[in-house]
């Protein structure tokens, strides 16, 4: 009778092995004293063994933990234990040595005599649900950062995607035509290098632009793309790949590769790739966006200080340095210098030559500040065809040098053909800020000087030193 009921036992066994075989848990049934009788398709799979390797083994060997073995044997795993539907956490060990954390039931196998002959135990692969929710928690870390820039959190994110999939080999990329270009990049050797550009074809890429969707392949050689000029000549065994997508353009892509190949991608894999790409997608538009903004106010910036017919600083822009330079001259005892140039007979210019011919001279005299200008020095439109020039930690003798070779170039201008015979002069007064000196002050005196240039036959400087 004991024989024919270990037979009847073995046979039950084989019979429940053979119902759970095909289900998407992991299942394992177990004998009292907690030896393996089979696994199913589903746990072969997940700790990487097949039944003959585990057949009559102690279950303590799925176990990342002693102490969890030891403490379920008293909790579940005895003939005593009653049956319990609540599930729990344990940390397994797969074949590989790789640890997983899988969510677990248990039960009891009782006979036909109702005594409990075998254990089973189901269980669900929590590490990817586990370590996908770490991930997105990390991403909107990254994303939602003021003190990271673009690049920064570009790069962060790499390192992120390299460490959840399993892929030292991060990229983004921008794609034109035919052309790969890496925009950022993570490799384990350091092997790439912002810039460096490939042919669209001989990378996995080409398959993501093919497709217009992700695509991953977790074991190139054995597969369709073995002769795929990537893997030829880079050996990259797995890749997943995804689209960016900036303002509903292709852009490029974000990509995880590796020379070792990896486990079969999974659905949420390919959704992670995917809301990592979208939000690169984001963030270029975003600072194409910004900086379309930061040109526009730029555009506006030189616009409100700009005189539009000569391009120099208008009256404005020339009041609010000059207020400056005057305050910081004071208060930490620096040199400044100011002075006002005239263009002489201008009145004369514009009566007989025509309004043209006066835009026209005013245009040469801009042109050739620019040329000859130092870039610390502001040389203003003060008004008509008069400027002002501020020469900040400047000097008499300086500021006067660089107004008279700017008086001799703009005698030098030729104008257009009915002005041919016209020669430009100008006169100037120029000075230094005093201890004392207000703005007004100091302007009064410099145009004071200006005025005596001019009455003393123009086309001269005049200074107070």
């Amino acid at each position: 009778m004991l024989s024919t009921n270990q037979n009847s036992l073995e046979i039950d066994a084989y019979t429940l092995s053979q119902v759970f075989e095909h289900i998407e848990s992991a299942v394992i049934v177990a004998s009292l004293d907690r030896k393996i009788v089979s696994l199913n398709q589903a746990a072969r799979l997940l700790f990487g063994y097949d039944n003959q390797q585990l057949k009559g083994k102690s279950t303590k060997l799925l176990y990342a933990n002693e102490a969890d073995f030891i403490e379920l044997g008293k909790k579940r795993f005895n003939s005593q234990a009653n049956y319990n539907e609540e599930s729990y956490s344990v940390d397994y060990l797969t074949a590989s040595g790789l640890q997983l954390k899988g969510q677990t039931s248990s039960g009891l196998i009782k006979d036909s005599l109702g005594r409990t002959s075998h254990f089973v135990v189901i269980i669900n692969d929590d590490s990817a649900r586990l370590a996908a929710e770490e991930t997105l928690n990390r991403l909107h870390s990254i994303t939602s950062s003021r003190q990271l820039t673009f690049k920064q959190r570009v790069q962060a994110m790499l390192d992120l995607g390299a460490k959840h999939f399993g892929l030292p080999i991060g990229i983004f990329s921008k794609i034109t035509g035919n052309q790969y270009v890496i925009k950022e990049a993570i490799h384990p050797e350091n092997a790439l290098e912002i810039g460096m550009t490939f042919e669209l074809g001989n990378t996995y890429c080409s398959h993501v632009f093919n497709a217009n969707d992700v695509e991953g392949f977790h074991h190139a050689s054995q597969s369709h793309i073995a002769t795929h000029p990537c893997f030829l000549n880079f050996g990259l065994e797995a890749y997943l790949g995804a689209p960016i997508f900036v303002d509903g353009e292709r852009y490029g892509t974000l990509n995880f590769s590796s020379p070792s190949p990896t486990k079969a991608f999974i659905r949420q894999d390919i959704e992670i790739v995917r809301l990592f790409a979208e939000w690169v997608g984001h963030e270029i538009a975003r600072e194409h966006d910004l900086k379309a903004l930061e040109n526009a106010h730029a555009q506006l910036e030189i616009l409100a200080n700009t005189d539009a017919l000569t391009g120099l600083a208008n009256r404005g822009c020339t009041d609010r340095f000059l207020h400056e330079q005057i305050n910081v001259a004071h208060r930490l005892e620096r040199e400044l210098v100011v002075a006002i140039l005239d263009f002489d007979h201008f009145k004369h210019v514009n009566d007989n030559y025509g309004h043209h011919v006066g835009d026209e001279s005013l245009k040469a005299f801009a042109s050739i500040i620019k040329q000859l200008a130092r870039s610390q020095d502001l040389w203003g439109r003060w008004g008509g065809e008069e400027f002002l020039v501020i020469f900040p930690n400047g000097s008499i003798e300086g500021a006067t040098t660089s107004i008279e070779r700017v008086m001799t170039q703009l005698k030098a201008v030729k104008l257009s053909s009915e002005a041919q015979d016209l020669q430009l002069t100008m006169s100037a007064g120029v000075s230094s800020l005093r201890s004392d000196d207000t703005e007004k002050s100091l302007l009064a005196r410099v145009d004071s000087l200006l005025y005596k240039a001019k009455e003393n036959g123009r086309d001269q400087i005049q200074s107070d030193d």
